[in-house]
């Protein structure tokens, strides 16, 4: 039984011995790792192990697939990027690459880098990682040596999108430069924009009423018809042009005219102010000579009070003509 038992044992120890590592190093870089880092764990390792036998011996890098590791890769802790094992004779450095995602101790578990390497094996070899330290940004204060300048930390695509953002802004800018520069010019457009629309309503308002007003007939007699024509024209050149032409008798009515526009209106619109002036003579010579000796006289269409239905007609035309003249945009 003994003469059994020894080989057994002198050929376990035998395979200790060739998979033994031995002047195992770890160091980790960078020397200080934060949150988001990529850092490096390099485990250096010597032994009798060829991991490099099924590769050509001018070969001394060898990448390693993360998933053959054996353990998860992708945890709340960490993230492993990249695995590989180097080599320089019989000493062997292995290096793994992660992205912290706490402080702390970042414990690995241990793995089989036989396993990972040549997958099912006839032996282990065993790699247990020591536990790597992630520090806080917070301590970063306390840190005085110096460290090589870094490129900004951005996300890719990230810096076209800030160029865009610096051109819209930009443009914005000018504009709103613009807009400051020309407000009162602006705002001198819109209250213009204001009054010619109110304008625009006040003539609207002035040809429907004398519309009704022509399609009342003789439902209403010509003193009547000559008074509400002359109010209505009245109160259209009231807020057309601001001035209380409703208090000034006919006979004025030009001169006044001509001093609240102070002599700017054009040859139509001055045309337009003696039609009307015309029509409010002929209204006001209906409304007050009415049954009087002036109105039996000839000829008859100048001095007759009363107004046939083809004059009404003519009366309001003219007054249309008018409007049209005063609101035509120059």
């Amino acid at each position: 039984m003994k003469k059994i038992l020894v080989p057994v044992v002198v050929s376990i120890l035998i395979c200790r011995f060739m998979y033994a590592q031995s002047d195992v190093t770890q160091v980790n870089l960078p020397k200080r790792i934060f949150i988001g880092d990529t850092a490096e764990v390099r485990y250096t390792f010597r032994s009798s192990v060829n991991f490099f036998s099924d590769m050509n011996n001018s070969e001394t890098l060898r990448e390693i697939d993360s998933k053959s590791l054996g353990f998860n890769c992708e945890t709340d802790d960490y993230t492993v990027t990249k695995a590989s094992l180097g080599r320089s004779g019989s000493l062997y450095t292995f290096s793994l690459t992660f992205i912290p995602w706490h402080t702390g101790d970042i414990n690995f578990p241990p793995f089989d880098l036989a396993r990972a390497i040549y997958g099912t094996t006839s032996f282990t070899f065993s790699i247990d990682i020591q536990p790597v330290p992630v520090s806080s940004i917070l301590q970063k204060a306390d840190d005085r040596t110096l460290r090589p300048p870094a490129g900004p930390l951005l996300l890719p695509g990230t810096v076209y999108a800030l160029y865009a953002a610096a051109v819209i802004i930009l443009f914005l800018l000018v504009v709103l430069i613009r807009v400051i520069v020309k407000w009162p010019v602006i705002c001198n457009a819109r209250e213009e924009k204001k009054i010619l629309r109110s304008y625009a309503r006040n003539a609207k308002e002035l040809l429907r009423r004398i519309r009704l007003l022509g399609k009342a007939g003789t439902q209403i007699s010509d003193i009547q018809f000559c008074s509400d024509l002359q109010r209505l024209i009245r109160r259209y050149l009231d807020f057309r042009y601001g001035y209380h032409f409703s208090t000034v008798i006919t006979s004025q009515f030009m001169t006044v005219f001509n001093n609240v526009t102070a002599g700017t209106l054009s040859d139509k619109k001055q045309k337009a102010a003696e039609e009307l002036v015309s029509v409010l003579s002929r209204t006001d010579y209906i409304r007050y000579a009415h049954d009087s000796i002036d109105s039996n006289r000839l000829p008859a269409e100048q001095y007759s009070t009363k107004l046939s239905e083809e004059e009404r007609e003519q009366l309001l035309e003219r007054i249309r003509d008018a409007v049209d003249s005063f609101e035509e945009v120059q």
